[in-house]
């Protein structure tokens, strides 16, 4: 507070000296360094309004300056009045949700190309075949009439895992082909008049009816058996010799045997590409709904400036984000969005990373969206979406209906199920168990849980247990629960159901209002520790479910950043 306050003092001499003609102390860019770095601080309301008086000093001087302008203009940007929604606005909102909808499936995309270069990459393979026989056959007259493919004949084989054209091995290429998949899918819509529901459907349909070509896997042609098998009993008929019926003979079973080899590797080929054809089809649940499962990035109206999301008009100014204050400037015909004293040229799209988070700014038109996201490969979204499971766990509703549901489930997968064991007496034990260690209790519960099922849904066992428990309806949610937690890799903002917030953690209290609860966060040398007044208060280690009147409050910490949400009662 005293260093910010010593600052607005400098920024006032140095404007002073330069009202009086003097050249400032450190001269001119130093005095714009200042500036800069003042107008991205939080400061206080009297240090504010004072920097804004010495601001409007500078700027009048400056416009008395027949000096070219300085190319940062930083006055303060007021989030606008929301108006009215326009068509135009609509248009460009959807175009801005597009765009950051293309940012997030470009780093899940490479996240997803290096689980694809391991072994023979079928799943790739087939990507690049179903690119090639779509564009090509796309260009034909008869494609847009042919909705079941009953007129298409492929004419481009899946490539071998030699092929010398293709280098499927570079992580820039797979994730290059996986991007160009996902683009060409969620333009099929616009290729053909189907609804956008049908675009998985008609991915399907053609990736069948290219793996029903024999030719589509590169095996050398099938042998005509059928005119050996004339031609030997030609031979026999007309008295062949012995030598040449001999010779017929084994040539016909070294045939019949490269026949049974080619019908065997064609049999596998087939089998392994149709494992692949589910995963490349899994891969269309990235696409924004109603064609995937990706819900559309919210973008809020032209105005709205939230805690982490805002659209704006492009006009230079300052504008708050989360812990950040980005300033938007213009130099010529070009934007620069400035973030920590560094401008960045804003084109279509730009990621800023700042410490654990970053910045994702897009633009359409005079239009820009921006919003504060958890960087790639951090666990804080990761531990949010285990938080929402572990807040229906640990909810007392039921006697811990969904608690014991989780462990009778565990207990059916290793097959030592015995229902007198997961009955309403159970939950006398969990309301005794102390917080702490009853959420250690639900997450290593989770965890085992997962591992033992692998793969499988979870719905055929987990109503068996909930009949026999009389805790049905329970089941069913639970069941809701654990597919979206499990199908929902990597969590999004949007797929965690609720706004999420940032905030850095600091020797200083820090007061969380959630509803009419008022939480005081604080960093010790022991750990964080969350608690309202008269309570003790609770360790957040890197998660944390602590349930209130208003809601359950998810808390996830990965070193001094901290995520949370609210999510309703269960």
């Amino acid at each position: 507070m005293e260093r910010l306050a010593d600052l607005v003092d400098l920024y006032e001499y140095r404007v002073e000296d330069l009202a009086q003609g003097r050249t400032p102390k450190g001269g001119k860019r130093a005095l714009l360094e200042l500036r800069a770095f003042l107008a991205q601080a939080r400061l206080p309301g009297p240090l504010a309004k004072r920097f804004r008086q010495a601001d409007a000093r500078f700027r009048a001087l400056r416009g008395q300056s027949a000096e070219p302008p300085p190319t940062l203009d930083l006055p303060t940007l007021l989030p606008e009045e929301p108006k009215p929604k326009k068509e135009e606005d609509q248009e460009a909102l959807r175009a801005l949700a597009l765009k950051v909808w293309r940012l997030m499936a470009t780093r899940e995309a490479k996240a997803r190309a290096k689980d694809l270069l391991a072994g023979r990459r079928e799943e790739l393979r087939l990507i690049h075949a179903f690119l090639q026989n779509y564009l090509d056959y796309r260009e034909k007259p008869e494609f847009k009439r042919d909705y079941n493919l009953s007129r298409f004949t492929p004419s481009h084989s899946i490539p071998s895992l030699s092929d010398s054209l293709l280098d499927l091995e570079d992580p820039k290429v797979a994730e290059a082909l996986l991007l160009e998949y996902l683009e060409t899918a969620l333009r099929i819509p616009q290729d053909l008049p189907i609804p956008p529901e049908e675009t998985k459907n008609y991915v399907r349909r053609f990736l069948n009816r290219l793996l029903d070509w024999e030719e589509a896997y590169g095996l050398p042609p099938k042998r005509d058996l059928l005119a050996l098998r004339r031609a030997l009993e030609e031979a026999r008929r007309l008295g062949a010799g012995e030598k040449e019926i001999a010779r017929l003979e084994e040539r016909l079973r070294q045939e019949a045997r490269e026949e049974r080899r080619r019908e065997l590797l064609l049999e596998e080929e087939k089998r392994r590409f149709r494992v692949a054809e589910e995963k490349v089809l899994a891969l269309l649940n990235l696409l924004p709904t109603p064609q995937g499962e990706t819900p559309w990035p919210e973008v809020p109206r032209p105005g709205e400036v939230r805690e982490t999301l805002a659209t704006v008009r492009l006009a230079p100014g300052r504008i708050p984000l989360g812990p950040l204050v980005l300033t938007l400037s213009q130099v010529g015909e070009a934007w620069h969005l400035g973030l920590a004293g560094e401008d960045h040229v804003l084109e279509d799209s730009l990621v800023l990373p700042w410490e654990d988070l970053e910045v994702l700014a897009v633009r359409e038109g005079d239009l820009l969206h921006l919003r504060l996201e958890a960087r790639s490969g951090l666990r804080l979204y990761e531990l949010l979406s285990e938080g929402r499971v572990l807040a229906l766990l640990l909810s007392p509703k039921g006697d811990y209906a969904h608690l014991r549901l989780l462990r009778a489930l565990s207990a059916k997968l290793k097959g030592e199920f015995r229902l007198e064991e997961f009955g309403p007496r159970l939950a006398e034990k969990y309301r005794q168990a102390p917080e702490e260690a009853l959420l250690d209790y639900a997450r290593k519960g989770l965890e085992l849980t997962l591992k033992r099922l692998g793969g499988q849904d979870p719905e055929g066992l987990l109503l068996e247990v909930g009949q026999a428990l009389d805790l049905e309806k329970e089941a069913r949610t639970l069941t809701e629960a654990l597919r979206e937690y499990l199908g929902r890799r990597p969590p999004t903002r949007e797929t965690l159901g609720g706004e999420v917030h940032f905030l850095s953690l600091s020797p200083e209290p820090q007061t969380l209002k959630v509803g009419s609860a008022a939480l005081s966060l604080r960093l010790r040398e022991d750990g964080a520790y969350v608690g309202q007044a008269g309570e003790v208060a609770r360790r957040l280690r890197d998660l944390l479910v602590y349930p209130l009147p208003e809601g359950t409050l998810i808390l996830a910490r990965e070193g001094k950043r901290v995520a949370y949400l609210v999510v309703g009662t269960p």
